[in-house]
């Protein structure tokens, strides 16, 4: 798992040689959702480009990546940014995906902010719901969203999940800890094991995982 994860975080850090391998055109399957991707703390847009590579071969017609400044900006402005992405995309239903504090501000903006009437189906990849125990390495802007005993963890704990949602989670996870903190009750789950928290971005499985949350019935 160590091995693996280390790999997945140096080919996340060399971004810019992903932008060298250009995405493929959109895929040709009618009624399917369009797919917004988060990323999450000290990310990028172009981390997102494998599982995005993977959607749409798979035939997804369109799938956006949203970046933000995630060392800069709290929970909140995370929330606007998802708004206005969403915003853009019409009045369609659309499949929503955040990885780790993507996951977190996706599920906020689910439900505090109205995304529950668009969401069709969310999926987390290693969202810290619960926080973290590394909450306090995070810049003071967004560690109330990653403080376990935070308000966002237990403004978002009341009630059930208001879409479909299934979490995509690393058995052990270096950045959630302890890696529990990523589940959701009444949620679907896959545990992977031999990926950590990056990894969840590049893995096969993880990708597998994330088809079968957006098409199963």
């Amino acid at each position: 798992m160590l091995a693996s994860e280390l790999v997945a975080t140096v080919r996340t850090a060399l971004f810019p040689l992903a932008r060298l391998h250009p995405l493929p055109p959109p895929g040709v399957s009618r009624g399917r959702a369009p797919v917004l991707l988060v990323h999450g703390f000290l990310g990028h847009a172009d981390m997102l480009r494998p599982l995005a590579r993977r959607l749409l071969t798979e035939g997804w017609t369109e799938v956006i990546r949203l970046g933000y400044p995630s060392t800069e900006l709290g929970l909140d402005d995370i929330i606007a940014r998802i708004d206005a992405a969403a915003q853009a995309l019409g009045d369609r239903p659309i499949d929503l995906i955040g990885h780790s504090l993507g996951a977190v501000a996706a599920r906020a903006w689910i439900r505090t902010a109205g995304g529950a009437t668009r969401v069709r189906r969310f999926v987390s990849l290693g969202g810290p719901h619960a926080g973290t125990s590394l909450y306090r390495l995070a810049p003071r802007v967004i560690r109330p969203a990653l403080d376990p005993r935070g308000p966002w963890v237990k403004r978002l704990a009341e009630g059930p999940e208001p879409v479909p949602t299934w979490v995509i989670r690393a058995r052990y996870d270096h950045q959630v800890l302890p890696p529990l903190r990523a589940s959701l009750a009444g949620a679907r789950e896959t545990v992977l094991e031999g990926h950590g928290h990056n990894g969840l971005l590049w893995s096969r499985a993880s990708h597998d995982a994330v088809i079968r949350a957006l098409t199963e019935d």
